[in-house]
């Protein structure tokens, strides 16, 4: 989903690393708009004004979102998700069930991770709304998600669930230790709460010391009572406890940027706080805004630091400063020594083999580790008969694809300034001759 969106943008607008910038930009700002409008709907336009500001605080949300990738093309569908549940939770009619499903479909094609409110709002129906269960709005959400998800869920079948194996595995939750049930979990409480840390900071420096020491376990109390009466702050609130439940579970180390959604949801839980501090404390609004000035503006700046620097100090390349156009044009100029005609397809990792892809003008279609189940758009006779080019980390062996490989030749991926650095990475290229057709190629290592 996410690369269908981007593609989209720039079929439309053209290609410019300036348009990747604000298409991220742009799906930050389409996250927060719902989670906005339901807090200015639940709780006031005062509300809305601080979770607004507050969501902009995350570490994941500010301007150095600067790469698009599969984690900010998601990032609208959790709001919007979140947005359409409350509306059918509310209204029950059949119109804003149907959104429901059809936007979490859209959410599950962009990242896993949309099951995890999923099943958050199924448990907010199971404890406090069973009433809904004895309507039709909930089967029709779940009938439209799986009719709008069903070539999917036949590709995942045929393709031996590769995507979910692959989710496993990075949680590494295959072979765990027993202490890692409780350490993993607690882990994530922790990463989550940094990932949200500058509002949490914004919020405390609004409060002050003085209300900040006078917190104790009634606060606690009467704030979890609030957060299991309102659905909104359940949703902000009961995805974190799922995903913490299912790393005690399975011991799993949950990646940080996984729940990154979820830092632009609680920033309504941080609009409520602030605008019932206000209410009690009229200095709260121009504390919270100059905090929110400061953080905003601190981390704008060490952002930018660390673009600057890094490449003086770094012995690895940050991946923003791998000069991806440069490495396409080493790339088009070997297949140029072979072919007269631009190439179609292009054959290795997903990383530099992608970056070639998406900045060679003829935008050929792009065969990941040579395997169908990560890319089954192939069409692997048409592909053998023309040939391609070959971009991966691995050296390539005699045949790829059942295409004799020629002119492999490891090259440094090119930096911007032609800086060379103490790590720096190295890509293998090289041209996979025509296997069948008329300009077929036999050499060894090819299978008959």
């Amino acid at each position: 989903m996410s690369a269908w969106m981007i593609d989209a943008v720039v079929q439309i607008f053209g290609r410019s690393d300036w348009l990747i910038f604000g298409a991220a930009e742009v799906c930050t700002i389409l996250a927060i708009l719902p989670v906005v409008l339901i807090v200015r709907e639940r709780f006031g336009a005062k509300v809305g004004g601080y979770t607004a500001l507050a969501a902009f605080l995350s570490h994941f949300t500010t301007l150095s979102a600067v790469e698009y990738n599969v984690n900010m093309g998601f990032l609208p569908f959790w709001g919007w998700m979140i947005y359409t549940f409350l509306k059918a939770e509310e209204k029950d009619t059949l119109l804003w069930w149907t959104l429901f499903g059809l936007i979490s479909a859209g959410g599950m094609l962009g990242k896993y991770t949309a099951a995890i409110f999923l099943m958050s709002a199924t448990l907010w129906v199971l404890l406090k709304r069973r009433d809904l269960l004895v309507r039709p709005g909930p089967y029709i959400a779940a009938f439209v998600f799986l009719i709008a998800l069903s070539p999917h869920l036949v590709w995942l079948v045929k393709s031996d669930f590769v995507l979910i194996e692959y989710a496993l595995n990075r949680t590494g939750s295959g072979d765990v230790a027993w202490y890692q049930h409780i350490t993993m979990p607690l882990r994530y409480v922790g990463e989550f709460i940094y990932s949200v840390a500058p509002m949490l900071v914004a919020l405390a420096i609004a409060a002050g010391w003085s209300r900040i020491k006078s917190l104790g376990s009634e606060d606690a109390i009467a704030a979890a009572r609030l957060v299991w009466s309102d659905p909104f702050l359940f949703a902000a609130v009961g995805p974190v406890l799922v995903i913490s439940a299912l790393s005690l579970g399975l011991g799993a180390n949950i990646k940080t940027v996984w729940s990154m959604p979820l830092g632009v949801v609680f920033a309504g839980c941080i609009g409520v706080a602030a605008a019932h501090l206000e209410a009690s404390k009229s200095t709260v609004k121009q504390r919270f805004l100059i905090s929110w000035g400061v953080i905003y503006g601190t981390l704008l700046i060490v952002f930018v630091a660390i673009m600057v620097i890094a490449p003086f100090v770094k012995k690895y390349p940050k991946r923003m400063l791998h000069d991806g156009p440069a490495l396409a044009r080493i790339v088009e100029d070997l297949w140029a020594k072979h072919e007269t005609k631009p190439f179609e397809y292009l054959v290795g990792d997903h990383w530099p083999g992608g970056s070639v892809a998406w900045y060679t003008p003829s935008r050929p279609s792009f065969f990941e580790r040579a395997n169908l189940s990560y890319s089954p758009w192939i069409d692997v006779e048409d592909m053998q008969s023309k040939g391609a080019v070959y971009v991966d980390y691995k050296n390539p062996t005699d045949a790829i694809s059942g295409m004799c490989v020629v002119d492999a030749q490891k090259i440094l991926w090119p930096a911007p300034g032609g800086r060379i650095y103490k790590k720096h990475p190295e890509v293998w290229i090289a041209v996979l001759k025509p296997s069948v057709g008329p300009n077929a190629v036999e050499c060894a290592g090819i299978k008959k």
